[in-house]
């Protein structure tokens, strides 16, 4: 059965590299801020990096 949502099957959030996530589909339109925002050794959530985008489009870098 696909796994329809972000968590692993033991219920924790699924994580990825900044470069996983900078090369990704969902953020295309993001990539500049992403790398200036991520840090390259740190895994990352899809709601960590969403929140991290939210503080900086309001005026504040993460």
């Amino acid at each position: 059965m696909a796994r329809t949502n972000n968590t692993q099957a033991n219920g924790e959030a699924l994580t990825f590299a900044k470069d996983q996530l900078v090369q990704s589909k969902k953020y295309i339109h993001r990539r500049d801020a992403l790398n200036a925002l991520l840090d390259g050794g740190k895994s990352y959530s899809f709601a960590e990096v969403d929140n991290i985008l939210k503080q900086f489009d309001e005026g504040g870098k993460a």
